[in-house]
């Protein structure tokens, strides 16, 4: 079966600092030309790829980020990009009609908590964002990392949400065993907290499945849920294949304009797809970019969740759009 999604760092660079990101704590090196990066989606389309995330860092810190988007959609996938608004507005009018799925992350519903997480003061350039990409027919959405220190906040979110007239997805922060807080995030009081705000706010949005899976323990070598390999290609920004994923790299093969045979025909990557799920770093994982496209790759609970999340969320969207 062919690969649902491709998380495509195109940068390690960050003029944010969030307290639960170390991507900006990393050494950028030197990042692919958009000649590299136009033949890596070449040959994810030869290899059934339908959607591309587009992530980083921050992606828009790239000079030639329309030009990347650009060739995405002429190639017909469907695009994704999460930003923290430091540069949209210089960027939005460019990048207009280009992103399918745009994320603005918020951290808080109020500027001392959303910057005082960001490490920079962002908060009213976020929402300068939302009107601005309102403005332009874009659809934007709060992707709202929920922390153990805002998880308190959701009806505060919510009531921002609605203000801004624009949707909330609430993104539990994940376990990565010494990255991002794993002592504590996630916690039961934040799934607790994500399942009552949702019923009472219409405007917030989350994945069932996500939250099943954190009261299950996350991934369990014993019995993997994780499919990283069969069902993501993550590629860095330097030009290499991340085996099995980002998050828990033990392998970053340079590409080289070779990524269909790497993929399909190389030893290494095979190895990798035999052990998805089942080093020791993937005990209790819950790192959702690659868990979520994980539960559309074989039949159980979590499959089921994840098909109810995302026609609840297509429905719900398409009512919200009707009122905007």
């Amino acid at each position: 079966m062919a690969p649902l999604v491709a998380n495509y760092y195109l940068t390690y660079r960050c003029n944010a600092r969030c307290h639960f990101c170390d991507i900006w704590t990393l050494e950028p090196g030197q990042e692919a030309s958009f000649e590299a990066i136009a033949r890596n989606l070449r040959d994810l389309k030869r290899l059934g790829v339908r959607y591309v995330d587009f992530t980083g860092g921050e992606p828009l810190l790239r000079a030639d980020v329309q030009a990347i988007f650009q060739e995405a959609k002429s190639l017909g996938f469907m695009t994704s990009m999460t930003t923290n608004t430091i540069l949209y507005p210089k960027k939005a009018r460019s990048m207009q009609g280009l992103v399918d799925f745009l994320n603005f992350s918020l951290d808080g519903p109020d500027s001392d908590t959303h910057d005082q997480s960001r490490g920079v003061k962002i908060f009213d350039t976020l929402v300068e964002s939302v009107q601005l990409a309102l403005s332009l027919g874009e659809y934007p959405v709060l992707n709202h990392t929920v922390t153990a220190q805002n998880y308190h906040q959701l009806g505060e979110v919510a009531a921002l949400g609605e203000e801004l007239n624009v949707r909330v997805w609430l993104n539990p922060a994940f376990t990565a065993h010494g990255q991002y807080n794993d002592k504590k995030n996630p916690t039961p009081a934040m799934v607790e907290a994500i399942e009552s705000s949702a019923r009472t706010f219409r405007n917030l949005g989350y994945n069932k499945a996500a939250l099943e899976f954190i009261k299950d323990g996350g991934n369990h070598t014993h019995a993997p849920r994780c499919k990283a390999v069969d069902a993501v290609i993550a590629i860095s920004p330097n030009d290499e294949l991340l085996l099995p994923c980002y998050h828990f790299a033990q392998q970053g093969v340079p590409i080289q304009g070779r990524l269909y045979e790497l993929y399909r025909e190389s030893e290494v990557v095979e190895s990798y797809r035999q052990s998805q799920g089942t080093l020791s770093v993937c005990e209790g994982c819950t790192v959702w970019c690659y868990l979520i496209p994980s539960f559309f790759k074989g039949f159980d609970k979590y499959w089921l969740l994840n098909q109810v999340s995302y026609a609840g969320e297509f429905l719900a969207r398409k009512r919200f759009l009707q009122r905007v």
